[in-house]
């Protein structure tokens, strides 16, 4: 079961523990103490009145024998009844919170936490790490101090802002700190916040610091993000609607099953499940997988049957997947599953170096790792195309995705719907037709000039100027690339 367990350099714990002004003797609590980093730090500047939580026992016991003197359960601690404490410092689980009821087996569900009264004011798409911060300063004495690492996406995402006057209400921000790099021990999200919060009702003026971890030191940046606003004015619904890809749920049993009869090739369909597969900006020349949809126009061949016995038996002797098994119980058809039109214009999710939105011209079914556009009604595809594949778009998903490992960049769903436009009833019918033009390119001949070219005639109705959007834009992406990048 995914825990949500992302651990902590032992060298950006040492440091996070260093931001204590506490007492020597002050109680401070881990409350997800994973490897026992933080333990280990603590342990090292001589705090002795520690305890901590950790919900997954196999950690627990190991990290209990290098810790002996200090007080360590194996418990839930959002659940966790105990007296207020001094100092808390923490790596929250990352848990979304549509996944949240994945740890029901813990006793935690979404609806119980939201059945809590100290959650109340948390937004109903608070991730689990929200959840972890306003219980730790509800545990907070007077004085007392919160360092906390947790994803630097939180102040773009839907619930930021009520998450922020939440924990704010509480307590005042002491520190600020945008850290970038290897910051944990697995090659994971690479650009955090460390927070240091204080139970405090005085006014102060925290500290705010840009930092890159590499190689085990800290180098101070000036800044880690542009201050380039846009002026555009229509947002994303204005000329598209997006969805995500279809999934399986089981991509082994139905991605390119082993079928060598061609009535039992029948049930297949063709569908893209990599970005690496897709030679250019459109699917003519990519190269998909083939998915299991059984059709139920069509009897299933002995071939076919015999596969999915196969599978049947192997889904009961493990319970799992879940949703599966629940439906052998149920259905003696329970290995249809539903497809998603994907016709439109494609995007992974995941971005290594350059972005790219790509036709769908040959209709292809989409795995899950892509997001589908499709325009609204009054909007033609080969404008929205175009507005999409330029850098003005490009500039703004390179500041909202969160980054990881190697410079991977991760988008969300919201990250799209937040882009904003221009205005195109500003645009003369000549301009329009340009971007037609470009885009019609770009499918065609994977002329990748197209690009800039339409990135030229939207800097027209913006004040931002070419120039500068392409320099702030190759900015960003170096501070995600670091030494790989190329411009």
């Amino acid at each position: 079961m995914d825990l949500g367990q992302v651990f902590t350099n032992r060298i950006v714990a040492d440091y996070m523990v260093s931001l204590f002004s506490l007492d020597k003797s002050a109680r401070i609590i881990d409350p997800c103490f994973g490897n026992g980093s933080f333990l280990s730090a603590l342990k090292k500047k001589n705090y002795k009145n520690v305890s901590g939580c950790e919900i997954d026992k196999t950690l627990f016991n190991d990290v209990k024998k290098t810790f002996e003197d200090y007080s360590l359960l194996n418990a839930d601690f959002l659940s966790l009844d105990t007296e207020k404490v001094s100092g808390i410092i923490m790596n929250p689980p990352y848990i979304r919170q549509e996944k949240i009821d994945n740890l029901a087996s813990f006793g935690i569900t979404k609806s119980l936490l939201r059945k809590n009264h100290l959650f109340g004011q948390l937004p109903s798409t608070a991730n689990i790490y929200m959840y972890f911060i306003v219980k730790a300063i509800s545990l907070l004495k007077e004085n007392g101090e919160l360092i906390v690492i947790f994803p630097g996406s939180w102040i773009t995402a839907r619930s930021g802002k009520q998450f922020e006057k939440v924990i704010y209400s509480q307590c005042k921000l002491v520190e600020q700190i945008y850290l970038s790099g290897d910051v944990f021990e697995k090659n994971v999200l690479t650009d955090v916040i460390i927070l240091k919060l204080k139970k405090i009702t005085d006014d102060i003026s925290p500290k705010i610091k840009y930092l890159m971890f590499s190689n085990g030191n800290f180098l101070e940046q000036k800044t880690n993000t542009s201050k380039l606003q846009l002026d555009f004015s229509n947002s994303f619904d204005s000329y598209g609607i997006i969805r995500r890809g279809m999934s399986t749920g089981y991509n082994s049993m139905y991605i390119n099953p082993p079928f060598e009869k061609e009535d039992s090739r029948l049930h297949l369909k063709k569908i893209l499940s990599s970005p690496k597969e897709i030679k250019g900006y459109s699917t003519k020349n990519s190269k998909p997988d083939y998915v299991f949809i059984p059709n139920e126009k069509i009897s299933l061949t002995d071939e076919v049957k015999n596969y999915l016995s196969k599978y049947e038996n192997e889904i009961k002797s493990q319970a799992s997947p879940k949703t599966l098994y629940e439906r052998i119980q149920n259905n003696k058809n329970w290995f249809v599953i539903h497809t998603v039109n994907s016709s439109g214009i494609l995007f992974s999710y995941f971005v290594r170096n350059d972005m790219k939105f790509v036709y769908n011209e040959n209709n292809y079914l989409a795995r899950d790792n892509f997001y589908i556009i499709k325009q609204n009604n009054n909007t033609d595809e080969l404008v929205l195309f175009a507005l999409l594949n330029n850098y003005y778009t490009f500039y703004q998903l390179e500041k909202a995705g969160k980054k990881y490992g190697a410079g991977l960049l991760k988008l969300q769903r919201y990250d799209l719907e937040n882009l904003m436009f221009p205005d195109l009833s500003t645009f003369s019918n000549k301009d329009v037709e340009q971007l037609k033009y470009y885009a019609s390119n770009l499918i065609s001949e994977n002329d990748t000039t197209a690009i800039s070219e339409i990135t030229k005639i939207i800097s027209h109705y913006t004040s931002v100027g070419y120039d500068t959007l392409i320099n702030e834009y190759h900015s960003v992406k170096a501070h995600r690339l670091g030494n790989e990048y190329v411009s």
